[in-house]
């Protein structure tokens, strides 16, 4: 770090950010790699009182173990309790149809708040780094999140606070080297079969040839972002005031101001998104805003009817348990969830990636099908993977609001769910070289 060694640096970067006091109790997350074995030994210099807590997830081996006993030493140098545990995460990632990554991330921070509330830590540190936030701005960036997936990882959440942060790898490793201390190497992270290893290895690289001072770049456009962020939920929050009314049974928004306003149509999105409206719906929205009064549009939750004056967006009905059945055969349904299906040919059929439509293997589905509404319990395959997971787990992945994860419906064919509808569709059932006919599934909005 030119002109700064990384103690003073991370002693100014933890004051700015308030993320704790030398009176704090901390429990530090510790893998034995390089990045939290120098934040035990940034916190043990700046004499910030620290517990060490270690999961072996027992994926590695004797990889996993080697690093148990390498934690076990470094808490007996520095004298500072330990705290240690063996997680079954492939079986958890299996029972509970999660990633091998979901479910170690699940168990870590599940086991660690436990024992921050038992023991009366204050905050629970981790050693995210300035990398880790540049490689998760970059995933965010490639699935469309927007602005707020590219302001960057929060220095503090909760009980979590990430001291590290401001630090790129490579003043980690050379504060490491200089100051010789040791850690462990994850033989895992070399792996590009994850998304982050393969951005790690072979984009990141790419991307410092063309700028060699990319962290410091990323640095100050997520700054950037982030006042860009702020300034957009201010102006929103003053254009809330002038076009929402509030009703009884929803909201009103004035069609005219969005129709005349430049903006109108980045308008109309920040405010459909809330009531969970994706971006294709909402520009099919505005562009027949003068075109059709009546027209109505559905999301999981909500309906938005287009009227001469005004937009109005209320809250479905609750479909209760209500059911319906899928023959194969082209029909329509409109409970607990509008559909419309096809059969087609493959010389008929081509691919729609559009989230509102499911393409399916007609050979692999055992008609009929049947259409409610997911509950607690239900799993299955998605789209890309291999083993199964909870629809709870993905609708969270997903983002879904608490207040509209309970009108989300799914399809299911015989025992097996194949379309989480509006989300995501069974790998079981997807269309491939050998299928001869296509079910396709429309949700009508």
């Amino acid at each position: 770090m030119p002109d700064k060694q990384l103690a003073e640096a991370f002693l100014e970067y933890i004051n700015e950010e308030k993320l704790l006091t030398r009176n704090n109790k901390l429990l530090v997350g510790v893998s034995g790699g390089i990045d939290s074995v120098t934040l035990c030994e940034l916190l043990h210099r700046s004499n910030i009182s620290f517990a060490i807590a270690h999961c072996n997830f027992g994926l590695r081996g004797g990889e996993s173990d080697a690093d148990d006993i390498f934690v076990q030493s470094l808490a007996d140098n520095y004298e500072v309790p330990h705290f240690r545990k063996y997680f079954e995460t492939k079986k958890y990632a299996e029972e509970n149809g999660v990633s091998i990554q979901m479910a170690a991330r699940d168990l870590r921070y599940e086991w660690f708040e436990e024992i921050r509330s038992k023991e009366q830590y204050d905050f629970i540190a981790v050693a995210t780094n300035l990398n880790d936030d540049l490689e998760t701005m970059l995933i965010n960036f490639t699935r469309g999140t927007g602005i707020k997936g590219l302001t960057g990882i929060k220095p503090k959440n909760g009980k979590v606070v990430r001291p590290l942060l401001f630090a790129s790898r490579d003043q980690i490793e050379t504060f490491a080297r200089q100051e010789e201390v040791n850690w462990r190497e994850d033989s895992s992270n070399q792996s590009t079969k994850y998304l982050r290893n393969d951005i790690r290895h072979n984009v990141v690289p790419v991307l410092k040839r063309a700028n060699p001072s990319l962290e410091n770049t990323f640095r100050e456009n997520v700054i950037h972002f982030k006042q860009a962020e702020e300034f957009i939920q201010n102006r929103m929050a003053d254009i809330y005031e002038q076009i929402i009314e509030q009703q009884k049974d929803g909201v009103a928004l004035d069609k005219e101001f969005i129709v005349n306003d430049p903006d109108g149509r980045f308008i109309l999105f920040r405010i459909l998104h809330r009531y969970a409206f994706h971006r294709d719906q909402t520009n099919q929205i505005f562009e027949l805003l003068n075109q059709q009064p009546g027209k109505q549009f559905f999301s999981s939750a909500y309906v938005l009817t287009i009227d001469r004056g005004k937009i109005f967006i209320q809250p479905r009905e609750k479909e209760g348990h209500v059911q319906n059945h899928l023959e194969p055969t082209d029909m329509e349904i409109s409970r607990p969830v509008p559909l419309r299906t096809k059969v087609l040919t493959m010389d008929e059929f081509t691919m729609d990636k559009s989230l509102d439509v499911a393409c399916l293997d007609f050979d692999k589905l055992n008609f009929p099908l049947t259409v409610r509404t997911w509950q607690e319990g239900d799993s299955f395959v998605p789209l890309g993977m291999k083993g199964n997971k909870k629809v709870s787990d993905l609708l969270v992945d997903e983002k879904v609001p608490l207040n509209q994860k309970q009108h989300v419906s799914v399809v299911v064919s015989g025992d097996e769910i194949v379309w989480v509808v509006g989300i995501r569709i069974s790998d079981k059932v997807k269309v491939n070289e050998e299928t001869q006919k296509v079910f396709l599934m429309e949700l009508i909005i």
